[in-house]
């Protein structure tokens, strides 16, 4: 009993040192108001005209804002819309054949693009993801170093292959040729 009263001060107490809850006062003010104020005469708006005779030497001319710096972004990937259609048909059918676990039916449908596209880095990647994960490690890394000189301005792509030449080296054993890779690949950016 005695540490419920000594609660209920405690808690009477913390509720006296906070800060009361200010409110803005309510003021009447309609005793200020005339009769002919709280009328509108129809067709008189309630609120009064803009005087025209400030506005006369304003203009309202926009001035353009010169950009401080121009953001572009680092490396630009070649958009896919430069492949044909029948190249870009194949590459979806691999890469729903490849998510099934058909590693042979999507390396044939890339093969196919390839010989329809044969300067297309996006196929030559695919390909050599294909046979990375088929366990023929210097043959991805081949396919793969073949594609970097398609890649000629696409930063990410070349980014992207030699990560993958230097996966395929690490399972070949061969670590410093997956070094040397992973430092090329860090040099077309992170």
């Amino acid at each position: 009993m005695r540490w419920m009263v000594s609660g209920l001060c405690v808690a009477f107490l913390v509720g006296c040192t906070q800060a009361p809850i200010a409110r803005p006062p309510v003021v009447d003010a309609s005793w200020r108001a005339t009769e002919d104020d709280r009328r509108i005469a129809p067709g008189r708006s309630s609120f009064p005209a803009p005087d025209r005779t400030r506005e006369s030497g304003e203009t309202n001319a926009v001035t353009p804002i010169e950009p401080v710096a121009r953001i572009e972004p680092i490396d630009k990937p070649v958009s896919s819309s430069s492949m044909s259609p029948a190249v870009l048909s194949l590459l979806e059918q691999a890469d729903s054949l490849r998510e099934a676990g058909d590693l042979a039916g999507a390396s044939a449908r890339l093969e196919r693009a390839q010989r329809i596209a044969p300067d297309e880095p996006e196929v030559y990647y695919q390909l050599s993801t294909v046979r990375l994960e088929q366990g023929r490690f210097e043959e991805a890394a081949n396919i793969a170093g073949q594609a970097v000189d398609f890649a000629v301005s696409d930063n990410a792509m070349k980014r992207d292959l030699y990560t993958l030449i230097a996966r395929a080296r690490d399972a070949l054993g061969d670590t410093a040729g997956a070094g040397e890779a992973r430092r090329l690949a860090r040099s077309f950016g992170s």
